[in-house]
């Protein structure tokens, strides 16, 4: 059973003690997976991270939504860890009034936030990715300032939307006592607005544009197989959105259940304790499917494990065997004079009597005899 919202009770209860952020033993079990989860995400996102600090070829313009959308994965670890501490040894009655306000608000509300903000990340990489392959234009230097326009509007339209809801009590902050704080939402409009907005809207948008880029892709390799020549633009053009093809269907079925949950149930049970799985699950997964899908990722692990090779065994640092120094047969005389054929029949090992025949014709080709070994 939840207690009243998280403001009323402060206001009508003076009590001065609150103790009711401690987890129970049973919510404390079932978030000891999501935290074995999150630290090897943790392991696989600071690895990752090392090869984009390291790895000039990765830090590109163009992949800047990649890494926003990583960032939110980020904060997400970091949301994680921090409720796990603060759940886990909150033993003591805590008095501060703002400080539990604070925590119950920060974890009903940032990690829908969170989670919302990436579908639209996601939406804006898609538009960028059709004006790239459709319109054959760049857009991360041609639309600098729509670009810094979007990055803003993605990210502050849901703090003003969650603040609205608040405000006219569509939505309220409930503490479930041995469990944690959730939203509730009392109003039907404001359930339908978020699953439009949050969810059903963006993966429509999303699959449109995939779509116009497939048939785009499909009318051009129409055309080259009637001229039997496909063009290395198209082929890259085709492995793009196949990668974001394959990357959004896994991201759908381990993203789509948490954000569902979240609209129409509240408090613990087994079916957010499964959502919030899979969506941790997918947090872990995501470097290893962009670094999979994107060829320049590809090219500087290759590159990252060659060097380390070399390193290991002693070889130079392009990979490749030191070999003695030999000289070469045909050397300049000093300053610009080239060898007399004299001079090179002897190089090549034959009588100091003979000598080879060059041709004299200025466009001839200098074709020199191949000595007998």
């Amino acid at each position: 059973m939840f207690n009243n919202t998280i403001l009323l009770e402060l206001n009508y209860t003076n009590d001065t003690c609150h103790k009711h952020l401690l987890w129970s033993p049973s919510t404390m079990e079932s978030q000891r997976r999501v935290l074995y989860i999150c630290i090897v995400a943790s392991i696989i996102h600071s690895i990752f991270w090392l090869q984009v600090t390291f790895c000039s070829s990765v830090r590109q313009k163009s992949m800047q939504w990649l890494y926003a959308y990583l960032i939110t994965d980020i904060f997400l670890l970091i949301r994680f860890f921090f409720l796990f501490i603060v759940h886990t040894t909150s033993t003591k009655c805590i008095s501060n009034k703002s400080w539990y306000i604070f925590i119950c608000y920060f974890e009903a509300l940032l990690d829908n936030y969170l989670n919302t903000i990436e579908i639209y990340i996601l939406l804006a990489l898609n538009i960028c990715r059709y004006i790239q392959i459709v319109h054959n234009q760049n857009v991360y230097t041609n639309y600098i300032r729509i670009l810094i326009c979007t990055h803003l509007t993605i990210y502050i339209i849901p703090i003003l939307s969650y603040i609205i809801q608040l405000c006219v009590n569509w939505t309220q902050i409930r503490e479930y006592v041995g469990s944690s704080c959730d939203t509730q939402f009392t109003n039907i409009y404001a359930q339908v607005i978020n699953i439009i907005f949050g969810f059903s809207l963006p993966i429509l948008l999303n699959v449109f544009v995939v779509c116009c880029n497939m048939n785009h892709i499909h009318s051009t390799s129409r055309l080259s197989q009637a001229q039997h020549h496909d063009t290395a633009r198209e082929k890259y053009q085709r492995s793009l959105v196949i990668q974001f093809l394959a990357f959004y269907i896994i991201w759908l079925l381990l993203w789509s259940p948490n954000i569902i949950v979240y609209q129409f149930t509240s408090g613990a049970s087994n079916i957010t304790e499964i959502a919030s799985l899979l969506n941790y699950i997918e947090i872990a997964l995501d470097p290893f499917i962009i670094a999979a899908l994107d060829v320049r990722f590809q090219k500087s692990w290759r590159k990252l494990g060659r060097y380390f090779i070399n390193r290991i065994f002693g070889k130079g640092p392009n990979g490749r065997k030191i070999m003695p120094t030999s000289t070469n047969p045909i050397r300049s005389t000093g300053h610009g004079q080239f060898p007399s054929a004299v001079n090179i029949s002897r190089s090549l090992g034959y009588p100091q009597n003979q000598t080879a025949t060059f041709p004299i014709q200025k466009n001839e080709k200098l074709e020199l005899p191949v000595p007998v070994t």
